[in-house]
């Protein structure tokens, strides 16, 4: 299982993970012929590896035959978090999801959204002069020396509005290809000081002592509901009484969650926290030198880019940081 995490937040697609697991004569899980990237793919979606357990995945069917079948939505299912030992950390779990996620968003074409943004560069690039985000371009069309630049569209509109001029689409990659080459071989000496001053900065003793009660509360009144679900299934109590007891359960859940998110509401700097550990995994599981612009890790890492006066590019970082590259002037 290590192996294919490792392996996933390194790069490697599911098909290509399988196809490397095949030819190295590792057994499947469940003894199947062969490994399929639809197993891989169960594997990398699977909380049991984060330390979580969640229950009633499938049920057995009332009537004869009796057959298993998994629940999607027919019954309620109940995580329970910390439940073993883990093989796999918070933040390199949600690093997993974030890659899995973002790769499920491009391979989805009747997503329109998906469609509008179909360059990675879309609605990432903003003007720092107006704010208007750039647009798009092919310049030398039909030349040897065809080129793809991104503009501020206010500029495009009326350059009297707006003075920023156009950027190259290879000069912006290249830019980001130093950056990562700079933070990627010192990252532990910027990402984990940050990481250490917001956590200190964040610290409430007793709010996070009440937030730990609270969130133990949440799994003991989930288990009582799935208990409750296993009577009613064993005919020990009637309907009503199950639906008195649940309800009971459900508003106590609710009121445990309210409080819950008006704690972590007031925790400071909670987002750029776990964005943080997310940018620390991903710079662990890969390559600290890059030979060329790879788009995956640019959708990765940056929130978006701000072209500034003087020809340079500030990009802002998924945890809100912000690092400055000065680009060349380009020639045809």
């Amino acid at each position: 299982m290590r192996r294919i995490f490792d392996a996933y937040l390194g790069g490697k697609g599911s098909y290509t993970i399988a196809a490397e697991l095949e030819a190295a004569g590792i057994p499947t899980i469940r003894g199947a012929k062969e490994w399929q990237d639809s197993v891989i793919k169960g594997i990398l979606q699977n909380c049991v590896y984060e330390g979580d357990l969640l229950l009633q995945k499938s049920y057995s069917t009332n009537g004869v035959p009796f057959t298993r079948k998994t629940n999607r939505g027919e019954l309620p299912q109940y995580l329970i978090t910390d439940d073993h030992e883990p093989i796999l950390t918070r933040e390199e779990a949600a690093a997993v999801r974030q890659i899995y996620e973002y790769r499920r968003e491009q391979q989805c074409v009747d997503d329109t959204s998906v469609y509008q943004n179909r360059y990675a560069f879309s609605s990432r690039i903003v003007c720092g002069e107006c704010g208007t985000n750039f647009r798009r371009q092919k310049i030398y069309i039909g030349k040897p020396y065809e080129k793809i630049q991104w503009c501020c569209y206010q500029h495009i509109k009326d350059s009297k509005k707006c003075s920023q001029k156009a950027v190259r689409e290879d000069v912006i990659q290249a830019a980001f290809l130093t950056l990562w080459n700079r933070l990627a071989s010192n990252y532990e000496e910027i990402l984990i000081p940050m990481l250490a001053a917001l956590k200190a900065i964040q610290g409430n003793p007793e709010q996070d002592r009440e937030m730990q009660e609270i969130e133990q509360n949440i799994q003991e009144l989930k288990r009582q509901g799935y208990r409750l679900g296993r009577i009613l299934t064993e005919g020990s109590i009637s309907s009503a009484i199950f639906i008195e007891r649940q309800n009971q359960i459900e508003a106590q859940l609710e009121a445990h969650r309210r409080r819950l998110r008006q704690l972590q509401g007031q925790k400071a700097f909670e987002w750029e926290i776990s964005q943080t550990e997310y940018l620390i995994s991903v710079f662990r599981n890969r390559p600290a030198i890059l030979e060329a612009y790879d788009e995956e890790l640019f959708l990765l890492l940056v929130d978006h880019i701000t072209v500034l006066p003087g020809r340079r590019l500030v990009f802002r970082l998924k945890n809100g940081l912000e690092l400055t590259e000065t680009i060349e002037r380009t020639v045809r």
